[in-house]
């Protein structure tokens, strides 16, 4: 698990969505999972989104006639899976992230925490290889922040997933493995919390 800091506007969204192949790099090479994205065309690379990588946007942009199952449930019917075995693993879902209980409420219904936890669980429908997470904690307080975080250290330990969080709340780093800093399109070798020379100005 890495956290990506920096000040606004250096850039780290832009290398997430990079990352996610959402934009392509003007150069270089983005792998996941081993496979080289350069020569894919866009179906190959909608391909690899759906089956290796989980985004978490800032806004988790739930479907407002859904219900929190049921966000879980659409993303895996369009990966061509049985809508049984989709409710299934929804709910256990569901249930990792605290909200077996909130299964069948809708995102007006739901905590920002809540809807942002449904993002997660929404994520790992697909069982990813990958996890990139933009700023999961921009919208909420202290203590919902701490919790979301808390859950992504989880997640990533218990799927053996490699998730990078774009994050402004320096003092969750020290919950990650590692800590990467952009500054103008920069980007430093990520090192271990707290092994940073100077980490000011980082948001």
């Amino acid at each position: 698990m890495v956290s990506l800091v920096g000040p606004s506007g250096s850039g780290k969204s832009s290398l997430l969505a990079v990352a996610a192949t959402l934009v392509r790099p003007t150069s270089g090479d983005v792998i996941v999972d081993g496979i080289n994205t350069a020569g894919l065309k866009d179906r190959e690379l909608t391909a690899l989104r759906r089956e290796k990588v989980g985004i978490i946007f800032q806004q988790p942009n739930l479907l407002a006639s859904l219900t929190a199952v049921e966000q879980l449930m659409i993303g895996h019917h369009l990966r061509g899976k049985p809508l049984r075995a989709a409710r299934s693993r929804a709910a256990g879902l569901l249930d990792l992230v605290g909200l077996a209980a909130s299964a069948d409420k809708r995102p007006h219904q739901l905590s920002g925490g809540q809807r942002q936890r449904v993002n997660i669980a929404r994520a790992l429908m697909g069982s990813p290889k990958v996890l990139l997470v933009d700023e999961p904690t921009a919208a909420l307080d202290h203590a919902r922040s701490a919790s979301i975080v808390g859950l992504l250290r989880r997640v990533t330990d218990e799927f053996q997933v490699a998730t990078v969080m774009v994050t402004h709340d320096t003092e969750f780093v020290p919950l990650t493995d590692a800590v990467a800093v952009m500054r103008d399109g920069g980007l430093t070798a990520p090192v271990v919390p707290g092994a940073l020379p100077s980490a000011g100005g980082a948001e």
